[in-house]
Parts: C-alpha cells; structure tokens; sequence
C-alpha cells in the first residue's frame, strides 16, 4: 500500500508494508524516512530527517540522497575521459570536487512510477540531463517487508565516468534516542584506501589491523573517540572489497538497545564508511539542534576515480551500453526474527 503527500514541487511518497514503512523523496530520489519495530514491537525513525522540508534544498551534507553522477572526491576538480577534460567546481575545500559539485543529482527533481506487487511496491525516479554529459538514470527503489533493494541504471551517449550510491543516514536507536557511539559494526574486509589531509585517495590501499579493522564485530566508539580528535573528525573512510556480490554481507550494524539489526549487500566493490562528521544548522526530526555522530552511513560504491584505472575501471560506462549497481539494506530484529 503507498500514498503520496504533494507540497509544492515536493512529493512524498510513503510505502506501507508488513514490518516497515519508507518514505521517499522526488527531489533527489532520496530516501525521506524508514520506520521499523524494535525488540518490542515499536515502530520508530531509524534515518536522520530535517525538520523542515524546504531544507533539503540547502542539503549540503547529502542527507539521504542519491549520489551521482560521481559519488566521492574527484581530484582537482578534474575528470579526463578519453583525451577530454570536464571540468567540476570546487566544494571541497575550495580545491576538489565533492559528489559531483553542481551537477550533483542531489539537487535535482525526478520524475516517478509506482508499481504494487505481492511481494513488494516499487518507485522508480528519472532523471535525464545533459550535463556535464547526455545521461539518463533511472533509479529504482523496490520496498520488501524488511528489505529495500535500490537499482541504479544509467544510459549515455558519450563515454563517461558513473559512480553512484545512497546516501542514507542510519540511526537505529529509534527516533534519535541515542547517538551511535554504541551501535556494533561489522565489515567484509580490512583493505582501506589511504586518504590525504583533504580526504581525496592516495592511491594507496592499507590492510588495517587496528580500529580501522571491523571484520569482528565491535561498537564504534572507539573509533570515534581517536579519530574525532583528526581533521575528518570520525569515521570517513573507503574500503576495498575484492570479488564482492550481492550475496555476501559486506556490512552489518547492530544497536543492542533497541536490538535492531541492518544488514548491507552491494553489487559494488567499494564502501564508504562515515560516522556523521560533518553537520549544518538545519534542525533534524526528534533531535532539534543537529549534533554529530547520530547517524552511520553505509555508501556502496565503485571505486574512486582519478589514480587508478584498476580500481575504476567499473565506473567508466560507454555509449549503447546499460550500466547497473545494487545496494540492498535489509532490517531484523529480535520481535520479527531471531539473530
């Protein structure tokens, strides 16, 4: 079951199914909102959400969005592609790109189909431009019971550079009760990407030992606590995921209060792991004033472009070609399913 709230240019479409309801957003087919029970049975927030609608136009830090058409930092601003430069303006640091800067579709509106099944209800948002590039993408949100798949297709008439994923901001204390010091993470591997003091990659890929090293499972305050104290101030790192597919978990998150858990599949080789460093004024749901590290984030990707054709090869997408990428965020918890 689904309805639509329209305001303005706006519009709200909220999927009703057994143990979740999501909500997305036409402009940057985000995500608005998930609800899912906790150990209890209630039904509760586990994203961060802006108080005020209108504020996801100023949405600089991404909340929830959709990334593209190249997610990450791009060096210099620049992408070269074939002999041919293209050009991004500088948000990060006044020196590189930052998902994709202006032409981020981000801040773009979609155009929608719903479609109902059994199984499940799905949205698909378009969007079609032709900057920097002709590019049509489509991305689909299929809303199970305690799954959401996300599909990305990208058509183009020109060879270019596509990198994209979500955005989401994940608490699952449940309605911002707590921050996510103690929330329990897990990662398929240890093989992280060397960042510089402008968090743009290295070319380097370190195997970590130490609290960058999230194979076991372990609460993230630890983490935190040192890293807060650097320039990225937590968590804001890529991890390398060799011969990764949908049917392995290359991340799991676990609140032990509220006994949620989140469990995270991509058809990508790479993951972003960030622990919400970086915040803006606008006031979020339940929380009112923003305060960091309420939320973690999980950003299923290829690899970052700009050092090495190896990790990006991926991304590089020719014309009469179909480009798709898979992110799937699945949610239990002890009421629904035992661990």
């Amino acid at each position: 079951m689904y309805d639509i709230l329209n305001k303005d240019e706006f519009a709200i479409i909220r999927i009703l199914r057994k143990d979740i309801e999501v909500e997305l957003l036409n402009y940057g087919a985000a995500i608005y909102g998930i609800k899912t029970r906790d150990y209890q049975g209630k039904m509760e927030d586990i994203v961060l959400k802006y108080k005020n609608l209108d504020d996801y136009i100023n949405n600089n830090i991404y909340l929830n969005a959709t990334i593209g058409p190249i997610s990450g930092r791009i060096r210099d601003g620049i992408v070269k592609v074939l002999d041919k430069e293209y050009h991004f303006d500088l948000n990060s640091d006044g020196l590189h790109t930052l998902h994709s800067g202006k032409y981020a579709v981000t801040y773009k509106y979609f155009d929608y189909e719903i479609t109902e099944d059994e199984d499940y209800t799905e949205v698909v948002f378009l969007y079609e431009t032709s900057e920097p590039v002709n590019y049509l993408l489509r991305v689909f949100y299929r809303v199970y019971d305690n799954m959401i798949r996300i599909d990305y297709e990208v058509e183009t008439d020109k060879v270019f550079v596509f990198n994209l994923t979500n955005h989401a901001y994940f608490n699952l204390s449940g309605n911002l009760k707590e921050n996510i010091r103690n929330h329990h993470v897990s990662l398929s591997s240890n093989l992280r990407h060397e960042v510089d003091k402008y968090l743009v990659f290295t070319g380097n890929v370190i195997e970590e030992q130490d609290i960058y090293d999230f194979r076991k499972s372990k609460a993230v305050e630890d983490a935190i606590r040192v890293l807060e104290k650097t320039p990225k101030g937590g968590i804001d790192d890529i991890y390398y995921v060799p011969n990764n597919n949908l049917r392995k978990i290359v991340a799991t998150v676990y609140d032990p209060i509220s006994k949620r858990m989140m469990k995270v599949r991509s058809s990508m080789d790479h993951i972003v792991f960030y622990s919400h460093n970086n915040i803006n004024n606008l006031p979020l749901e339940y929380l009112g004033e923003h305060k960091k590290h309420y939320a973690l984030c999980f950003e299923c990707q290829n690899g970052p472009y700009g050092f090495n054709d190896e990790f990006a090869k991926k991304s590089l997408l020719k014309p009469r070609k179909l480009m798709k990428e898979t992110i799937i965020f699945e949610f239990y918890n002890k009421f629904i399913q035992k661990l």
